[in-house]
Formats: structure tokens, sequence, C-alpha cells
């Protein structure tokens, strides 16, 4: 019994920490695993980091460029920041276009056009203007580099996630008590889903 529980917390000790169980059992290629999963840490802190840097520059340039007062606002406002030249109903304003999607929905309503402009449009307080379309262009390619980050981010910490199991798995193989364990694969709407299950 004292046995099966030392494979048992290998299996644990080695989806904890990659390449841990390999180590302690002699199997150089554990460094190895090791080695990766110190790699994919600092790769996953150097892409965080270097998405919330460029975040904060976008912000701070478009306060200057963009005459945007300092504050807190959500991603969808940072969307159309990056869309529309200003917030206002002038020409290539994103209040222009939500009264022009007003009048198109509700073309012979008066009293809903405004009710839907009211709750649509952006207040005084959130207004802002592109001093020109080059400032706006360089605002969207700080931002598309920060979400280029967050994004390899993302993909990392799938790896990160993937190393882990494959750590635990190598130690079922060629654990004693790997006839025990078994791995299912599936899918659930559209999201792959990788299952592990062991009997301790």
């Amino acid at each position: 019994m004292l046995f099966a529980e030392n494979r048992s917390l290998m299996v644990l000790k080695s989806l904890a920490v990659p390449g841990l169980s390999q180590i302690n059992s002699g199997k150089e290629y554990g460094y190895v695993m090791l080695t990766t999963e110190a790699l994919i840490i600092g790769s996953l802190f150097y892409f965080n980091s270097e998405s919330d840097i460029l975040k904060q520059e976008s912000y701070e340039y478009a306060i200057k460029y963009a005459h945007l007062a300092p504050g807190h606002y959500s991603d969808t406002y940072f969307k159309h920041l990056a869309r529309y030249e200003s917030s206002g109903f002038d020409a290539g304003g994103y209040n222009n276009w939500i009264r022009q999607t007003a009048l198109e929905l509700y073309p012979y309503d008066p009293a809903m056009q405004q009710q839907y402009i009211a709750e649509n449009c952006y207040t005084d307080d959130q207004y802002w203007y592109w001093d020109s379309s080059e400032n706006r262009n360089q605002y969207n390619k700080i931002r598309n580099r920060s979400n280029d980050y967050r994004d390899y981010a993302m993909v990392t910490g799938g790896i990160l996630l993937l190393n882990h199991l494959t750590s635990a798995i190598d130690v079922m193989r060629w654990s004693a008590e790997a006839k025990r364990g078994n791995i299912s694969f599936s899918l659930k709407e559209r999201t792959p889903i990788l299952q592990l299950n062991y009997q301790w």
C-alpha cells in the first residue's frame, strides 16, 4: 500500500512541478521538463508585462492626441476610440454613427430615435477627438501590439498547462500503477477537453 501511495505522490508531484518525479527517479530528461517549465513561466511573465506596458502607452497616447480625460474606461470604449475620429455628432464621430443607426432602426418614430441615441451615445465626460487620422492609426498600432502580446500570453498559458499534464502522464506511463490510469479526449461546444482518470 505504501508503494502505491508513493506512486500516487509521484504523479501529484510531477503534475505540480514538471520533471520533479522524473529527476527523483533518476530520469535525466526530467531536467529538460523543469528547464522548459522555467522558460515557459518566464515567457508568460514577459508577454503579460509587455502587454500591460503597451496598454498603458496607448492610454497615455490617447490622452495626449485624442484629448481623452484621464479615467477608467471599458474595453468597448477603447475599441470605439480606435475606430472613430471623435465621440461627437460630427462626421466620423461615434455619436453621429449612433444617430444614423437610430434613423435606420426607427425611420418614422422620432421618440424612439431619441431614446436610442440617449441610451447609446457617449456623454461629454467621455468625449474624445483625434488631432489627426495618423494619430489614431498610431494608437491602433500600439493597441494591436498590446493585444498581440496578450494573445501570446494566452497561448503560453496553454503550453504551461500542457507541460504539467505531459509530466504527469509520463509518470503514469512508466509507473507500476500505469494500468490504473486512463486518458480521454472530447469536445464540448467546440472546446477541447483533456480528462485524466487515475485510481489511487
